[in-house]
């Protein structure tokens, strides 16, 4: 069980290579989910611009999988079958289903939430098995 002081020694001990090139593998996983893979559908699905690429909004994502990043962290493992795992507890247990009730309150498409949650299991999967790859 994690304490508040846990919490800051790992701040420190935190295998912050592994982190950042996990937030580059996510960050590329990033562009090719939303671009090339699905983009089109998901713009459709939103009524987003296809192939946005505005800096800022590259630069906020990147900021965010790196916070993302150093949260899965806490929970990296250095193989697939653990990542799958992870993926789902994470992917599917808990973010996609606080994320559907954007679904459910709002007008989002149940077509976009599928997309943008089978990202984030993705992110999950990669982001534990990258960086349980580089413990």
């Amino acid at each position: 069980m994690f304490t508040f002081d846990a919490f800051f020694d790992h701040i420190g001990d935190a295998d912050w290579l592994g982190i950042i090139v996990a937030t580059i593998a996510t960050m590329i996983l990033s562009w090719l989910w939303y671009a090339p893979l699905f983009g089109k559908a998901w713009a459709s699905a939103t009524g987003q611009a296809a192939g946005d690429m505005d800096p800022t909004k590259i630069a906020t994502t990147g900021i965010t999988l790196l916070v993302f990043n150093f949260g899965l962290s806490f929970f990296a493992f250095d193989d697939i079958e653990h990542a799958l795992v992870m993926g789902l507890i994470f992917g599917v247990l808990l973010i996609a289903m606080a994320m559907y009730a954007g679904v459910v309150w709002t007008s989002y498409s149940a077509r976009a939430y599928l997309i943008d949650a089978t990202y984030w299991v993705a992110v999950v999967i990669v982001g534990a098995f990258v960086q349980g790859l580089m413990l």
